[in-house]
C-alpha cells in the first residue's frame, strides 16, 4: 500500500493509523430524510447509514449510486433520493457525513470506488428501469463526479448503474485470502470486480435498457487523443498523468489529465479547478527554464488535459536514491564525500531556482524531491504546481507532501523556505516525515548527516533550525559549530544513551508502556493501533498487524499478558475465521500458535482445526497466508504437543508444496515477489523445519529447489545480494535477501549445497547497510538486527547489528509516558508486530539476549535459557565451544 493509499486511514486520528469510519463527524451528519416506516440502522463502526422498508433483497444484481459533487448540495440529492426510495418502498444506503463524503471524494481516494454517495437496491429489472427513470427526474440538473466503475445512466444527473453483489459475500478466486464476491449462473463464487472501469461480468444479466445505454454512451464518450501514450506515469483519484508521444513530431510530452467534479482538495476545488490552476502558474513561470513548457490545453469528452514539455532527467528523490552511500554496505569515506559534493551542488541550484520562483510572483507551494526533476547535466527544474499560486495570495488545499509541507499556518514564500530546508536535511538523513510526530526529530536528524556526511559546519542544523523557527516549534539550544552526535530518545529527553543494557532496560520500559497503553479493548475491529493492512485483513487479530503479533511479542520478551487481551483474541478470531486468511502471518493459523503458546490450548486447537480444514483453499509458497506458514503452525504444535496428526498434516503440506514447486515459475512482474512472505523462502524454512522433525532427507532437495527460485530474484549490488524488485532492490526480512538469507542459514546446518555459503555471506553484507527508511520488523531496519542476531557471523556482523541496536531509537518518537514507533510511510504510530513496536520489542529483545525469539512462530520450539548466539557469544559473554543451533 502506498501513501497516497494510506490517505484515507490517515484522517481519524493524528497519531495512530485507523479506518476512515472513525473520523469525527457527530457534527457534520446528514439531516436524517424522511422514510416513513423503513428501519433505519446507523452503527459508528460504519461509514453507512441504511434504510430498509421490510423486503428482502436478492443476494446481487444491478444497483444505482447516486454521487454527489460537494457537501454543500449533498443533503439536498439525499433528500430527493431518499423520497423517490421511499415511494418505491426500495432500500438504500448513504454515507453518514459531509465529511466522510469530502474524504471519499478526495484526490487520494480509492478511485474504483470515489464519488458514491448514495446506492440504492432494486428487486428486480422492471423496478430498476423504474427507478432509473425517477431518480433521473428527481435529481435532473444536480451534479456528481463521474464513478468510474459504473455505467453512466443520465447526462443530467449523477445516476450511475452497475451489476454487483448486494450484501457481502466471500469466495477464493485463486489467492490465497477470502475476496468479496458475486456468483456466477452455475453457482461458483468469483471476485465482484469493483475497479476504475465499467466491467460488468460477461454472465450478467443484461436488461435491454442497459445495453441500449452502453451502446450509446459508448459512441459519446469515446477519447480519441491525438497523442500515443507510452505508459502510465500516476494514477490518482483526480485523473491520470501519461507519457506519450506527438505523432507529428515524434517528441516525448506528458499529459496530465483532470476529471471534473473529482479529486478534491481541503478547499472543495476539483481536479480541473487545480489543473486551471497550474496552467496558469506553468505560464507565469514561462521562459524561466524552471518548469516544463505548456504545449497545450485541450478537453476531449470531459476530460481535461494539460499537455506539457517532456524533461529527460529522474527526480530528486530516486537520483539521490541511486546514490546515497548510507543504503550501500561498505560505502567508503570518498563515497560519502563525493555524494555530498553533488548533493551541495544540486541543492545550491534548488535554492537559485525556488528564489527565482518567488522572484516572479509565484510561490510552489509543494516543493519535495518528487517535484523536483535533476537533469543529465545536473541543472534543476520543478514539475506539479498544482499548489502554486501568487504571492500574497491564500495557500491551496492541496498542503504537500509529509515531511515537506509546511504547516498550514505558515503562507507566502515561507512555505517555500520550509520546504527547501527540509529538502535539504532530507537529502542526507530522508526521514522528514517524523517531524510530524515529534518536532524535535529535524534537530536529531541534522546531528546524525553531520556524523554521516562531510558536511559544512551547521549545514545541516541550520536547516533544522530554519523548519522550526517557520513552524512556531521550539529548537534544541545551539552548542558550537559542530552540533555533535546525535543523542538519540536515551532515558529522557536530550540524555545521551549510558551503558547499553541500562538503555536497553529504561527504554524497553518506555515501549512496552506504549504497547499497553495503547490497548482498545472496547473495539471489536482491532486491539492495537496498526497499519492499515490491519484493517483489510478484517478482525484485527493476525501476526504481521493484530493482536497475536502484540501479545506474542509481550509474552515472547518476559511481559505480562492480561488476560482480558487474551479473551479478546480469542473471541474475535473465532468469529472471523470462516472469512479470514488461514496462514501464518495474516491467517488463522498464526493466532492459533500464539493462544497455544498463551495458555488457551482448547481454544488454540479449535481455530487450528478449523483453518486447516480450510488449507485446501491455499496455494501460495510465502508465509503471509500460504501453504508453508500453515505446515509451521502443524510442525510448532507438534513440538508443544506431540500429536501425530499435526506431524502428518505438515507432511500433506510438503507434497502440495512440492507440486507447488514443479510448476515454472510466473515471469517475471507477475509473480509475487521472493522472501519469507511473499515467496519461495517460506517455502525452504519449513521444509527445513519439517527434515528436522522427520529425517527425510527429500526434504532438503524441496528446500534447496525453493531456494534457488528465490536467489534467481536477487542481484548483486556492491557486492550484496539484494532481491531485484524491479524499480529497487529489497533486503527486508518480509520480501527481501535478508528473509531468503534466515531459510540459507538454516538449510546449510544440515546440508552444503553450490553457491549457497556464497550467498548468505553477500546477504548478511546487505544486513550491514547503514539505513533503513522504515523501523519496522518485516520492512525495516529491526528485521535487519533480528536477521543477524539469527543469522550473523564475525566482527563485521557484530559491529553491524550493535549499529541497528543504537540506530533504531532514531526512528522512536515519544508517545504518552513511553517511547513508541511510526508505520509505513512514517506518518502515524504502529503498534503491531511487522510494522511498529511491538516489532522493535522483539528484535531488541532477542539481539539483548543474544537468542532467536521468533522460533516458535517458525515451527521450533520455545527458546530455552541456554540459548547460544548464532555470532559466536553466549549471553553471558564467554566465548563457547562451536555447536550447531
Amino acid at each position: 500500500m502506498n501513501l497516497a493509499q494510506m490517505y484515507a486511514f490517515c484522517l481519524a486520528d493524528p497519531v495512530f493509523y485507523d479506518v476512515p469510519q472513525r473520523i469525527r463527524d457527530d457534527d457534520d451528519r446528514w439531516t436524517p430524510p424522511p422514510v416513513g416506516d423503513a428501519t433505519v440502522s446507523q452503527d459508528d463502526a460504519d461509514v453507512w447509514v441504511r434504510v430498509f422498508f421490510g423486503r428482502p433483497l436478492p443476494t446481487q444484481g444491478w444497483k444505482i449510486h447516486i454521487s454527489a459533487a460537494a457537501p454543500a448540495a449533498a443533503e439536498d440529492i439525499l433528500h430527493r433520493t431518499a423520497a423517490v426510495c421511499t415511494s418505491h418502498r426500495v432500500a438504500f444506503k448513504y454515507l453518514r457525513s459531509g465529511r466522510l463524503l469530502s474524504a471519499f471524494n478526495s484526490k487520494y481516494a480509492h478511485r474504483g470506488s470515489s464519488g458514491k454517495f448514495i446506492t440504492v437496491y432494486p428487486a428486480g429489472d422492471e423496478e430498476l428501469k423504474a427507478l432509473l427513470d425517477a431518480l433521473t427526474a428527481a435529481l435532473d440538473g444536480q451534479q456528481g463526479p463521474y464513478i468510474l466503475s459504473d455505467l453512466r445512466w443520465s447526462d443530467s444527473s449523477p445516476v450511475f448503474v452497475r451489476y454487483g453483489a448486494f450484501a457481502a459475500r466471500w469466495a477464493h478466486d485463486g489467492g490465497d485470502a477470502p475476496v468479496l464476491a458475486i456468483v456466477r449462473p452455475d453457482g461458483t463464487p468469483v471476485r465482484d470486480p469493483r475497479t476504475a472501469a465499467f466491467t460488468p461480468p460477461r454472465w450478467a444479466p443484461m436488461p435491454s435498457f442497459i445495453r441500449d445505454r452502453v451502446e450509446r454512451f459508448t459512441a459519446v464518450s469515446r477519447v480519441d487523443l491525438p497523442y500515443e501514450i507510452v505508459r502510465p506515469l500516476h494514477f490518482s483519484n483526480g485523473g491520470g498523468v501519461y507519457l506519450a508521444k506527438d505523432p507529428k513530431t515524434g517528441d516525448l510530452v506528458v499529459l496530465k489529465e483532470a476529471r471534473p467534479l473529482a479529486g478534491l482538495d481541503a478547499q472543495g476545488l476539483d481536479a480541473v479547478g487545480r489543473l486551471r490552476n497550474e496552467h496558469r502558474m506553468l505560464t507565469a513561470l514561462a521562459g524561466t527554464g524552471l518548469v516544463p513548457r505548456v504545449l497545450g490545453y485541450e478537453t476531449y469528452w470531459e476530460h481535461h488535459f494539460l499537455v506539457q514539455e517532456h524533461i529527460d532527467g529522474d527526480s530528486l528523490a530516486k537520483a539521490a536514491v541511486l546514490r546515497l552511500p548510507l543504503v550501500r554496505p561498505g560505502a567508503t569515506p570518498e563515497a560519502y564525500a563525493e555524494y555530498t559534493r553533488w548533493s551541495l551542488s544540486v541543492l545550491d541550484k534548488v535554492a537559485a531556482a525556488t528564489e527565482a520562483v518567488h522572484r516572479a510572483g509565484i510561490v510552489f507551494g509543494d516543493l519535495h524531491p518528487n517535484n523536483i526533476i535533476v537533469r543529465p547535466d545536473d541543472t534543476v527544474t520543478f514539475i506539479d504546481l498544482e499548489a502554486a499560486h501568487p504571492v500574497g495570495e491564500r495557500r491551496t488545499g492541496l498542503l504537500g507532501a509529509p515531511g515537506f509541507a509546511a504547516p498550514a499556518h505558515v503562507t507566502g514564500t515561507d512555505v517555500d523556505a520550509y520546504g527547501l530546508a527540509a529538502v535539504r536535511l532530507g537529502q542526507f538523513i530522508p526521514l522528514g516525515a517524523l517531524s510530524a510526530l515529534d518536532p524535535a526529530k529535524p534537530d536529531q536528524l541534522a546531528r546524525w548527516a553531520h556524523e554521516r556526511f562531510p558536511l559544512p559546519a551547521g549545514y545541516a542544523r541550520d536547516a533544522a533550525e530554519a523548519m522550526a523557527a517557520i513552524a512556531g516549534t521550539t529548537a534544541p539550544a545551539r552548542d558550537g559549530a559542530d552540533p555533535g552526535p546525535d543523542p538519540g530518545p536515551g532515558p529522557g529527553p536530550g540524555r545521551a544513551p549510558g551503558p547499553a543494557g541500562r538503555d536497553w532496560e529504561e527504554n524497553r520500559a518506555r515501549l512496552v508502556a506504549a504497547l499497553t497503553a495503547s490497548a482498545t479493548p472496547d473495539r471489536n475491529d482491532r486491539l492495537f493501533p496498526n497499519d492499515p493492512e490491519g484493517a483489510q485483513e478484517g478482525g484485527g487479530t493476525s501476526l504481521s498487524h493484530g493482536a497475536a503479533g502484540v501479545l506474542y511479542a509481550l509474552h515472547a520478551t518476559g511481559h505480562p499478558v492480561d488476560p482480558a487481551w487474551t479473551d479478546w483474541l480469542a473471541a474475535t478470531a473465532l468469529r472471523t475465521v470462516t472469512t479470514a486468511p488461514v496462514g501464518l502471518f495474516n491467517g488463522s493459523c498464526g493466532v492459533a500458535t500464539v493462544l497455544d503458546l498463551l495458555g488457551r490450548h482448547d481454544e488454540a486447537a479449535d481455530l487450528l482445526g478449523r483453518a486447516l480444514d480450510r488449507t485446501a483453499e491455499t496455494t501460495s509458497l510465502g508465509l503471509l497466508t500460504g501453504l508453508p506458514g500453515t505446515g509451521l503452525a502443524a510442525l510448532g504444535f507438534h513440538a508443544r504437543g506431540g500429536d501425530g496428526r499435526h506431524l502428518d498434516h505438515a507432511r500433506g503440506i510438503a507434497d502440495r508444496v512440492e507440486a507447488a514447486l514443479a510448476r515454472p515459475p510466473a515471469p517475471p512482474g507477475a509473480d509475487t515477489g521472493a522472501g519469507l512472505t511473499t515467496g519461495a523462502a517460506g517455502a525452504a524454512l519449513f521444509l527445513v523445519r519439517l527434515h528436522e522433525r522427520t529425517g527425510d532427507p527429500r526434504h532438503l532437495d524441496l528446500a534447496e529447489q525453493a531456494l534457488r527460485r528465490d536467489l534467481e530474484r536477487c542481484a548483486d549490488v556492491d557486492g550484496s545480494l539484494q532481491v531485484d524488485d524491479g524499480w529497487r532492490s529489497v533486503i527486508y526480512l518480509g520480501t527481501g535477501s535478508t528473509g531468503i538469507g534466515l531459510a540459507l542459514a538454516a538449510f546449510l546446518e544440515h546440508r552444503a549445497a553450490p553457491g549457497f555459503t556464497d550467498a548468505l555471506s553477500a546477504i548478511r553484507k546487505a544486513a550491514r547497510g547503514q539505513f533503513t527508511v522504515f523501523p519496522g520488523l518485516l520492512d525495516g531496519r529491526a528485521g535487519l538486527l533480528y536477521f543477524l542476531t539469527a543469522a550473523g557471523r564475525g566482527a563485521a556482523d557484530e559491529a553491524a547489528l550493535q549499529g541497528h541496536r543504537r540506530d533504531l531509537w532514531r526512528h522512536a518518537v515519544p508517545h504518552g509516558d513511553g517511547l513508541a514507533f511510526p508505520g509505513r510511510h512514517l506518518v502515524r504510530l504502529s503498534m503491531d508486530l511487522a510494522t511498529g513496536s511491538a516489532g522493535v520489542l522483539l528484535a531488541m529483545e532477542a539481539a539483548h539476549r543474544r537468542t532467536d525469539l521468533f522460533l516458535p512462530l517458525l515451527g521450533g520450539p520455545a527458546p530455552t535459557t541456554a540459548a547460544r548466539s548464532p555470532l559466536g557469544r553466549s549471553r553471558s559473554g564467554e566465548t563457547p565451544t562451536p555447536e550447531r543451533r
